[in-house]
């Protein structure tokens, strides 16, 4: 995975989580990595996840 990949889960926890799709801001770094969820707001929150816990996809999914 580098920057700009689009990821998402490896494992759903929540109901909802196999639609989310995130874009990576940076490269991953100590096992950790900053991503966006695209979830078409204005401002896209950002969170810190474990890379062992996304995979790599295709296009972003929109959730509905």
């Amino acid at each position: 995975m580098k920057k700009g990949d689009i990821v998402k889960f490896k494992e759903t926890v929540d109901v909802g989580d196999e639609k989310v799709r995130m874009r990576l801001l940076e490269d991953p770094d100590g096992g950790r990595v900053l991503v966006e969820a695209l979830v078409g707001m204005q401002l896209n929150p950002t969170y810190v996840y474990q890379v062992k816990d996304l995979v790599e996809c295709g296009e972003p999914v929109l959730n509905s």
